[in-house]
């Protein structure tokens, strides 16, 4: 049986799935609840905001989960000014960054590639340094439930971009579309136990603007997942 892996920080950016589910064994010692969405049993995992525990919960799951085929991370996000998204659109990730890794020298920001350490290496001997692909097939099919859903780099952080100066910095360096707290974290992990993830969010406010709508940034990745049917 297809089983996928719904990973979302906090309950309230799981609110339209947690009621069409039913509570389930903690994995790491998070919530958890299990039941059929979008034609497929599906296990929630409520990891807690941010990289460490995003990581700590997916990992767990998937030691712990039989039959496990597919990772999504649900939540909502910042979107960056140039990407012309609004509070209450959805997108997809092409590609996960660890956005604020790097080396921090008086002479400004250099990436993780100029210290030689890459933070994870594949079967096939690829280095991972920032970024991490996303699904394409997957995202395919997440995309069934919103035709024209947009896709592009969405840039994890561990510091938020409290102003629109520092918001601009980071999407210029990433070229990216959102900014949030975990989507990296988790396709990290999955690249590690070689399944297809993908990151699915809503926008929740503008990067660098921190008046946030959780329920409408949320609640329109959620509706993505749910107008699969099942």
């Amino acid at each position: 049986m297809s089983l996928w892996l719904l990973a979302v920080a906090m309950e309230p950016e799981a609110r339209l799935l947690i009621p069409r589910l039913k509570p389930a064994p903690a994995l790491g010692h998070k919530p958890c609840f299990r039941g059929r969405l979008a034609e497929r049993e599906v296990y929630l995992v409520l990891t807690g905001m941010g990289l460490v525990n995003a990581a700590q919960a997916v990992a767990a799951a998937c030691e712990h989960l039989d039959g496990l085929e597919a990772i999504i991370n649900l939540g909502c996000a910042g979107a960056y000014a140039g990407g012309g998204l609004k509070v209450g659109e959805a997108a997809l990730a092409n590609q996960a960054v660890l956005a604020d890794s790097g080396l921090l020298t008086n002479k400004g920001w250099h990436p993780l590639e100029k210290l030689g350490l890459p933070l994870s290496t594949d079967a096939q001997g690829r280095e991972f340094y920032h970024r991490w692909p996303c699904d394409p097939a997957l995202n395919a099919l997440l995309s069934q439930g919103r035709p024209g859903l947009r896709q592009g780099v969405f840039a994890t952080v561990s510091q938020v971009s409290g102003d629109h100066a520092t918001a601009a910095v980071m999407e210029a360096r990433w070229s990216a579309l959102l900014e949030d707290m975990e989507s990296a974290a988790v396709a990290q992990v999955a690249a590690l136990y070689g399944l297809p993830c993908a990151c699915l969010r809503g926008v929740s406010n503008i990067a660098g603007q921190r008046e946030l709508d959780v329920a409408r940034g949320a609640g329109a990745a959620q509706e993505v997942l749910l107008a699969l049917g099942g």
